[in-house]
């Protein structure tokens, strides 16, 4: 809702300008001007981010206090495309994303419970690193020779993408407390009496990280609305076919094994595989510059 607040701020301020330009006659040959020429460079950002900062900080959010943009859950499209010709242009694509957080969980102590204290609490933690590496390549064609330009286009990709969980416990193992009380975080997966997880990762084998590997071809639409020579702003959406091959995930568990702790390190999953068709937004409102 916020952006689409910003966007019809944006669309009238834009419309008031291409009004207030003169006459008919110098408005075709001011947006002639304004269109992309064979040799013309493109750098192409998604403005998403900072437009959601934006509204919050007008409060389009409902009150909610603003939160700028971090490295904590973020993602970025940045692109670059060469017009070879005034209507066609090559064109890549480089996606930087992450998304990390840490939950915490009360949970009994159960030591200071078994002590007299029912109320008494500890805190359990779960954490989560992910991270997206993406790159693509591809041609688009443009249509129209309006201020608003459609293009059509296809690109091929392909990315890289890893994933760690790690659980922490406030009430620890011992010998006369060898399943103590634990949060079920994660969906339950981190609890498999009398086993506990401490964390679970993408592996490439022994002591190796590992990658999702993912790839695919799109077919683009978008469209950008040229408010002068060098800045247009707009948006594509694509329908892909993206195929995954996962890494291996692997977990290290704790448990009370006779008179000690003990952790080993146990195989979750081989590995999977995946295809999926969808409609995909590529950048939900993008900032393109050109020079």
């Amino acid at each position: 809702m916020k952006r689409i607040f910003l966007l019809i701020a944006l669309s009238s301020f834009v419309a008031f300008s291409t009004f207030s330009q003169g006459t008919e006659g110098k408005q075709k040959k001011d947006v002639k001007e304004l269109l992309p020429k064979a040799g013309d460079f493109a750098l192409v950002i998604d403005a998403a981010p900072f437009l959601d900062y934006a509204a919050d900080l007008v409060s389009f959010d409902g009150g909610v206090p603003a939160v700028s943009p971090d490295f904590q859950s973020f993602r970025q499209d940045i692109m670059g495309k060469y017009f070879l010709e005034d209507d066609f242009a090559i064109r890549g694509r480089l996606t930087v994303g992450t998304n990390n957080f840490n939950n915490y969980y009360y949970i009994n102590d159960d030591v200071k419970v078994l002590a007299g204290d029912p109320n008494a609490k500890t805190v359990d933690v779960w954490k989560q690193r992910e991270s997206l590496y993406e790159f693509a390549g591809g041609v688009e064609k443009r249509i129209g020779k309006t201020r608003v330009q459609g293009y059509v286009g296809a690109e091929v990709f392909f990315g890289f993408s890893n994933e760690k969980n790690t659980y922490q416990y406030g009430n620890p193992i011992t010998d006369v407390n060898t399943f103590p009380s634990a949060t079920a975080m994660n969906g339950g997966i981190n609890l498999a009496a009398p086993e506990r997880t401490l964390y679970t990762k993408t592996t490439g084998g022994p002591g190796k990280p590992g990658n999702n590997f993912e790839y695919g071809l799109r077919g683009i639409v978008g469209v950008d609305f040229f408010i002068t020579k060098n800045i247009a702003i707009g948006g594509e959406i694509a329908l892909e076919a993206r195929g995954l091959k996962g890494a291996k995930q692997t977990e290290i568990v704790e448990f009370w094994d006779v008179n000690q702790v003990t952790t080993k390190e146990v195989l979750v999953s081989p590995g999977n595989t995946a295809l999926t068709i969808a409609n995909v937004p590529i950048t939900s409102l993008s900032v393109s510059f050109f020079f």
